[in-house]
């Protein structure tokens, strides 16, 4: 699957950044492309944890959370359809350096073989990342 990968810089101790973004529910704050989700598992975080999600265009899809390494890295696998194959690939990796956490967001699916499609999920994953910089830094500075 053809990834699309964006890192951002966030003024922030590694833990705010992973528990954050480790607390699915918070998604929709910071990926404008997200409506709704709603966490289907009695495991609210960490490997297992299933949820819904519903887009901004109002197609679903059901999410599964596959690696939970703290403060390191978290990836979730999403379906849509019942399909048992992910049709995309969501992860997140994280590490400090001094005052700085370093967050490097990718998204792989075969739907980024279309260029456009591609150039759009660029956009999409650059917005939520200075989204979750912005809601991190200004909590921080409140």
């Amino acid at each position: 699957m053809p990834p699309v990968a964006v890192i951002q810089q966030i003024k922030a101790p590694i833990e705010d950044v992973f528990n954050f973004i480790g607390h699915v529910e918070t998604h929709p704050r910071i990926a404008d492309f997200c409506r709704e989700i709603d966490i289907i598992s009695e495991q609210k975080s960490g490997v297992g944890t299933r949820f819904h999600q519903v887009y901004a265009d109002g197609t679903e899809c059901e999410s599964v959370i596959m690696e939970w390494d703290p403060y390191e890295k978290i990836v979730w696998h999403n379906f849509e359809g019942g399909s048992k194959k992910a049709c995309q690939i969501i992860t997140y990796r994280f590490e400090q350096e001094g005052e700085i956490a370093h967050v490097l967001h990718t998204v792989e699916t075969y739907a980024y073989e279309v260029q456009a499609l591609h150039r759009k999920g660029t956009e999409e994953n650059m917005r939520e990342m200075e989204n979750l910089k912005k809601i991190i830094e200004e909590g921080r500075s409140r």
